[in-house]
């Protein structure tokens, strides 16, 4: 796998993780905040964002990994 593809599925998948953070705080947002609401109801977006947290810090680490490796490949050239 090359650098670049590398960078390329770090940075698709922080965008996925954003879009899903967005997807869910909507969710959560627009559900009805009275205390008679089903909690179940905020349970899975909850969820969700959760998992999109989880996603773009994955993500990022790639793409910081790959600029690691990209400065040190630089480096030795250099």
């Amino acid at each position: 796998m090359s650098s670049i593809t590398a960078l390329n599925a770090g940075i698709s998948g922080i965008q996925r993780g954003m879009a899903m953070a967005e997807k869910s705080a909507a969710t959560i947002a627009s559900s009805d905040n009275s205390r008679s609401a089903n909690p179940a109801e905020v349970a899975e977006p909850l969820v969700e964002l959760m998992m999109a947290r989880l996603q773009v810090e994955a993500s990022a680490k790639v793409v910081e990994t790959i600029s690691e490796t990209i400065g040190t490949i630089i480096d030795i050239k250099a």
